[in-house]
């Protein structure tokens, strides 16, 4: 799913805290300066609320409002330069300035107040105010464009328009998408010269390059500021189906444009599109992307409205079962142990969105050796696809017994507590997809990864649908894509509600 980027008046609260905060310290050093630190408690102690500086700061903070609502003065601020960033705290100083001073004339007050507050004030302001900023957003800035918090792209372009695409999406100080590998877009014939341009230009720096060969040159493998060549427009698909990839930049004219787009988008992949090529895509919507302008398109586009919604939805969820978890824990820990002596968690590598790898955590409810039993059981197979599900699995701790501790776990959904942990670190959701194993995932065919373009949920469609008693993979995929097709806040609420009666009524748990 693709992040809809809205100019909402709260996208940089962080800063429109920090500006009042400013002006308000910058008020208040002022009023030190020209009365004394021991007048300063009678600022904000005085019972009378209408006092007149008391009234000022109140003034500073209805224009500051007012500014923001009005003006968009945060508009940009990441992408300023220092210049630009001292030019625009001066002018909003002045503005905010002058909303004083027009107050104060309508209400025939000016004389009661100091000028050296009144002047000096917004000079400590511009000071302070620029000095947050410049510091802060170096700090913004290195954490946007830390590895680990950018999207990955697939860059499909022509091999001689490469250094010029570069060149255009690297100008921009900050970044939320990192390139990570390069598709050429050329024919046969233009990848052998290109080859052969490579291979001189290696000869020349003494550098053999490439790890696979297009005619008797090498290409696959070579790198262009750092970022590697990984495939043509033959592989391409293949290389995003193994490999993690947020979105895709397509620079080329080419009437494969469309197809391209479109295959993207099956597997859960968000495409953007040079603006020179204007092809009819669904859901496509015109957007900028580190400068270069492109037709966006999506299996869905979410807001960051409804991404912070979620998110908080997600923590509440997250922090109020780690401590069910925690407690549970006292109880069902000696009695894991003493069922089957092991641990008392089980943690397994799983595949998130876009082919992200993460550990998930769950009580353990199979005896310790059950992944290598797992090959002997495949006859058994229950489930026609990527997926393995059988009734009555002998690996469950207390198979055959009276009681059998695993199946209970299991059939009440205690087992799954322990995700909490996965829900509140962010790598999972409450609801989402219900994310594969790596074995699992390997085997995927180009439209089964349309189904991790979203975080992994705890529960989901198909959960809800019926969980273990839905037998085809196909069908799983077919819901987790209704899901992502159609995702809405409402329709997150009606899955969690639905939940908890599937789970009371221990509805296709296995």
């Amino acid at each position: 799913m693709y992040q809809r980027n809205q100019k909402t008046w709260y996208k940089h609260f962080d800063f429109m805290f920090l500006d009042f905060l400013c002006m308000e310290i910058s008020f208040f050093i002022a009023y030190i300066i020209r009365f004394g630190i021991e007048k300063a408690p009678e600022l904000f102690l005085s019972s009378d609320f209408s006092t007149p500086y008391r009234k000022i700061m109140v003034i500073i903070l209805c224009l500051h409002i007012a500014m923001i609502l009005f003006t968009e003065p945060y508009s940009g601020i990441l992408k300023r330069n220092a210049a630009e960033e001292i030019k625009k705290v001066f002018q909003y100083n002045i503005y905010i300035l002058a909303g004083i001073i027009f107050i104060l004339f309508m209400e025939q007050s000016s004389v009661v107040y100091s000028r050296l507050i009144m002047f000096g004030y917004p000079v400590l302001d511009c000071i302070l105010m620029f000095s947050y900023r410049y510091i802060y957003k170096r700090y913004l800035r290195k954490e946007i464009n830390k590895k680990k918090n950018q999207s990955c792209m697939l860059l499909v372009v022509p091999y001689s328009q490469i250094n010029g695409i570069l060149h255009k999406f690297y100008k921009s100080k900050i970044s939320t998408v990192k390139i990570v590998g390069i598709i050429l877009a050329d024919s046969m014939a233009e990848l052998e010269a290109a080859a052969g341009d490579m291979a001189g230009e290696n000869k020349k720096q003494g550098d053999a390059g490439g790890t696979c060969n297009i005619g008797n040159h090498a290409i696959i493998g070579h790198t262009v500021r750092d970022i590697p060549i990984v495939g043509t427009l033959t592989d391409m698909y293949e290389y995003a189906r193994i490999n993690v990839v947020d979105e895709v930049l397509i620079c080329m004219e080419s009437d494969q444009v469309e197809d391209i787009a479109n295959a993207f988008i099956s597997m859960g992949i968000t495409v953007h599109i040079s603006i020179q090529n204007l092809v009819q895509i669904p859901r496509a919507t015109v957007n900028r992307v580190n400068g270069i302008s492109v037709i966006t398109a999506s299996v869905n586009t979410v807001t960051s409205r409804q991404l912070m919604m979620k998110r908080l939805v997600d923590i509440f969820f997250g922090f109020f079962g780690t401590l069910v978890t925690v407690l549970l824990t006292v109880f069902i820990a000696p009695a894991i142990w003493i069922a089957d002596p092991g641990p008392v968690f089980f943690c397994q590598e799983r595949v998130g969105k876009n082919g992200r790898i993460f550990k998930i955590w769950k009580f353990r409810t199979m005896y310790v050796d059950a992944e290598e039993r797992k090959a002997e059981l495949m006859a058994q197979n229950k489930m026609s696809g990527l997926m393995f599900k059988m009734d009555d699995d002998p690996r469950i701790i207390g198979y055959g017994k009276k009681f059998s501790l695993g199946k209970f776990l299991r059939e009440s959904s205690i087992d799954e507590l322990p995700q909490s942990f996965n829900i509140l670190a962010g790598s999972m959701s409450v609801v989402g997809t219900r994310p594969p194993t790596v074995k699992e995932y390997e085997q995927y065919e180009l439209h089964h990864k349309g189904r991790l373009a979203t975080k992994p949920g705890l529960t989901g469609m198909w959960q809800i649908s019926g969980r273990s008693d839905i037998t085809d993979f196909e069908e799983v995929v077919r819901l987790d894509k209704e899901y992502i097709d159609n995702f809405s806040l409402g329709l997150d609420l009606e899955i969690i509600l639905k939940t908890f009666k599937v789970v009371l009524g221990k509805k296709g748990s296995v």
